[in-house]
């Protein structure tokens, strides 16, 4: 799925989902990406972008969400597990072969 956020009409970031990831052994869904317009950082807009991606997995009946993050973008990473999602793997990405943490959140009923 993508998903894009406006705020007053004007795009301020987008979202792409992914519901499996290719390994079968994987049960979680994905955050794929999440963009938000490089003016706007620190604003809230990732913050309730991430959240609405949450809340439609947990609509989904989905219990937890997984994401990568390259390892060379710390900024990322405080971001991520700001929002409460934990590294629980490093390893390579699938298309490019970089180097990234894999995180995942438990998604609690709201």
């Amino acid at each position: 799925d993508v998903l894009l956020a406006r705020s007053f009409g004007h795009l301020t970031g987008i979202a792409i989902t992914l519901a499996h990831h290719p390994d079968p052994a994987d049960p979680d869904p994905w955050i794929g990406l999440l963009l938000v317009d490089a003016g706007l950082h620190g604003q809230g807009h990732g913050r309730r972008l991430a959240t609405l991606v949450e809340d439609r997995f947990r609509a989904a009946h989905r219990t937890a969400a997984r994401l990568a993050v390259l390892d060379n973008n710390p900024k990322a990473l405080a971001f991520w597990t700001a929002l409460g999602y934990e590294v629980i793997d490093h390893r390579e990405d699938l298309q490019v072969k970089r180097r990234c943490a894999v995180l995942r959140k438990e998604l609690s009923a709201s």
